[in-house]
């Protein structure tokens, strides 16, 4: 009954954590991601150490568990998907930098022609 408490209380955390929307501010985000990989990676340690439900209580809060593992798996989909967006975003701006850098790198424009024969 203590590690299905113990579970049941971390996946209330990390429901409540995810409720918040995404920091913007890149510091904020970083603490809030490693506060939900913290909270993950020590229910994944419990998860193997529950048994099958004794009575109702237990019965209850295994239910409830299913019920806010749901929601919290489609808020950590959701919050991968902004990191996703993220990193695109940064790929772009760094390919974009680069071809400042140096315009006449790379294959050549459209229009340009090439006499081969000297």
């Amino acid at each position: 009954m203590k590690i299905l408490k113990a579970v049941h209380t971390l996946t209330k955390g990390l429901y409540d954590h995810l409720q918040k929307p995404m920091p913007k501010d890149e510091d904020d985000r970083d603490a809030y991601i490693e506060t939900m990989n913290d909270m993950l990676e020590k229910r994944e340690q419990l998860i193997p150490h529950v048994s099958r439900p004794q009575n109702e209580d237990e019965e209850k809060l295994g239910q409830d568990i299913v019920a806010m593992n749901k929601v919290v798996n489609q808020k950590i989909a959701a919050a991968q998907g902004l990191i996703r967006m993220d990193i695109t975003k940064l790929q772009q701006r760094k390919e974009t930098g680069k071809k400042y850098e140096s315009p006449y790198e790379g294959p050549t424009a459209d229009g340009v022609f090439f006499d081969s024969k000297k």
